[in-house]
């Protein structure tokens, strides 16, 4: 069961599918979305702590929608959105959970004061410039446009994220720690 639902977003990362491919399910999306959400944040959790990881989880999400949407309607392709958000969270979920073990390892040797063994960086780089790739596939059908336009606009949505998510470390570092004690009235 759970092989007959990862197996389309599989191939979408092996480039074998298209996200048209995908059934147009506002469920599916929702799910995507959801498992986009919780691998978020397990990935900024150990850099972040859990407010600042939740944050640009919530921020990225809504940047992924609203970016996506953008680029679809201006490109009159609004019409697929639902398969293209699909498509581009549940790949990301995928190299999320690839991710994980090589952003926690990267995390630990840094946080000894190391600066990470250069395997692990290696992969973390070559995980990212394959999501590159992957989105980029999923951006041309979108688009019905070539491999380079669709690599452009998921640059651009890489850059944008990366911003995002450094504002957003700046931002919520100035603010004060969320306290979940009982309130006492003096």
């Amino acid at each position: 069961m759970v092989y007959t639902i990862l197996k389309p977003f599989l191939n979408l990362c092996f480039l074998n599918a298209n996200p048209q491919d995908l059934p147009a399910s506002q469920f599916l999306l929702v799910m995507s979305l959801i498992l986009y959400l919780v691998v978020s944040v397990a990935l900024a959790l150990p850099v972040y702590g859990l407010n600042t990881s939740l944050t640009q989880a919530l921020l990225e999400i809504t940047m992924l929608i609203a970016y996506t949407w953008l680029i679809l309607v201006m490109t009159s392709h609004g019409e697929r959105l639902t398969q293209t958000l699909s498509a581009l969270a549940g790949t990301g979920v995928i190299f999320g959970f690839i991710a994980l073990p090589i952003i926690y390892s990267i995390y630990e040797s840094t946080s000894a004061g190391g600066v990470g063994n250069v395997w692990t960086v290696v992969a973390y780089f070559m995980i990212t410039g394959w999501l590159l790739v992957v989105y980029g596939h999923v951006f041309r059908n979108a688009l019905s446009s070539g491999l380079f336009m669709g690599m452009l606009v998921s640059l651009g949505y890489i850059v944008l994220t990366l911003l995002l998510k450094l504002d957003t470390k700046l931002e919520v570092n100035r603010m004060p720690p969320i306290s979940f004690e009982r309130a006492t009235l003096a």
